[in-house]
């Protein structure tokens, strides 16, 4: 059955659901689950085989830190003519030294391959990005991507972000947004 979502984002062509508790919860399951529980069909692909891994993690991490529960661990991208869960926008607020929220977030992304190279993943990461930066208390975004990875550096450059360092021996580059900026 699917259920109604209190700060769901819609763009043209997406639904971004937040990935609250309950649904790491369902995505740990399997998406068969995911998909019963979100009412939409997922794709096997929708998520990297890295992170269905460390789903329990994040379902730790949403249980024991509230603020990031409220803000659950991103968006899911659901497309709406397909009714299919493609991706994940990841908004991960960055704790200072004694755990306590700050100001800032990281922000992360995938797009199944199938429904790559259609603007999804700038549509999803722009609209997720202006709602997080809208948010009271919320001042920087920033983001990371590989040197090589020339699609993400594209997404990166269209939803305003700006490259501010590059770490790994040139291999990691990182982003940032604040709200000044806007």
């Amino acid at each position: 059955m699917k259920q109604d979502y209190q700060q769901k984002v819609v763009t043209k062509r997406l639904d971004l659901i937040p990935f609250k508790l309950e649904l790491v919860q369902a995505a740990i399951g399997g998406n068969d689950q995911l998909g019963k529980v979100l009412g939409v069909r997922v794709l096997p692909d929708w998520l990297e085989e890295d992170n269905y891994q460390i789903l329990p993690e994040i379902a730790a991490i949403l249980t024991k830190y509230s603020w990031q529960g409220e803000w659950g661990w991103g968006n899911l991208v659901i497309h709406q003519a397909d009714n299919t869960l493609i991706g994940h926008v990841m908004l991960k607020i960055i704790p200072d030294a004694t755990g306590s929220p700050t100001e800032s977030l990281e922000l992360g992304y995938i797009i199944a391959p199938s429904y790559r190279r259609q603007g999804y993943g700038t549509e999803a990461t722009k609209a997720m990005l202006d709602w997080s930066l809208s948010q009271p208390n919320m001042q920087t975004v920033t983001a990371g991507c590989y040197a090589d990875n020339i699609a993400s550096k594209r997404v990166l450059e269209k939803i305003g972000m700006r490259h501010i360092d590059t770490r790994g021996n040139g291999k990691m580059l990182v982003w940032e947004l604040n709200k000044t900026d806007l």
